[in-house]
Parts: C-alpha cells; structure tokens; sequence
C-alpha cells in the first residue's frame, strides 16, 4: 500500500510476515518529507505490534528510487533507528544509490543504521558499495 506523502516523496509498505515488513521509498527524503516518513512509519511499526506483538525483527529499505537525501533525511533515519534498534528490529538499506551512500560514508553512518539489533557481531545491507540481493 502506498501512503499519502509530501509531493516527491512516498514510501509504500508491505508487511511480509510478523517477523519481517518491506518499505519502497521513492523520491525526495529531505526537510520537507522526514516528519511525514517519520509519521508513517511510525504508525506502520505501531499497527504491526498491535495485529503481531513484539515480534517484528526485520526492517528492509528499498532505496533505490530514492533522488535525494539531505541532512534531515539522515536525521529521520537516524530517528528511526533509534525507535527500531532498541526493540530489536535490525534496519537494512538496500539499493543504496550513490548520493546515498556517499551520505553515509562521509557521515560515518552506516554501520551505526545498519547494526544488528540482535546483539550479533557486524552489519547488514550494503556496505562499501556491495550490492545484497535478496527475495526481499
């Protein structure tokens, strides 16, 4: 389902099992859209625990489609790993376009979103430009 979003920005949600639910971002995550990502994937975490409980532990990103990203971009998913990281929901950016991984990279991010939230040593997704394919 693809939720209403700033214009140049939607995220559409699949939630793929209890343990598992998919985000597609697509456009601009910036100033304008953090706040509504933010809001809409808050309010997709709380409706998951509500219908399954504590049991969501994967938080796959499709970030392919993403145009830009800015520092209130970065912000908002540093929020959100706040909110995931401590539940035990690991975030995995996948399709990480360039810009974005850039941002990462000279923001010293991406090993910090892309912990495991499990307490297991390392990070997922892709990391130094490694593509990860998956069913997901």
């Amino acid at each position: 389902m693809t939720l209403h979003q700033p214009a140049g920005f939607s995220v559409t949600v699949e939630a793929v099992d209890p343990h598992t639910i998919r985000l597609t971002l697509q456009g601009v995550l910036d100033f304008e859209s953090g706040d509504e990502f933010l809001d809409v994937v808050g309010n997709t975490l709380n409706a998951h625990a509500v219908e399954h409980g504590p049991l969501l532990r994967e938080l796959y990103m499709n970030c392919a489609g993403l145009r830009l990203l800015d520092s209130s971009g970065l912000a908002a998913l540093l929020t959100l790993r706040r909110r995931t990281h401590p539940a035990g929901v690991t975030l995995h950016l996948r399709h990480r376009p360039v810009q974005l991984t850039r941002m990462l990279a000279l923001t010293g991010t991406a090993e910090y979103l892309t912990a495991r939230a499990d307490g297991t040593a390392g990070t997922v997704g892709e990391l130094a430009g490694e593509a990860e394919s998956t069913s997901s």
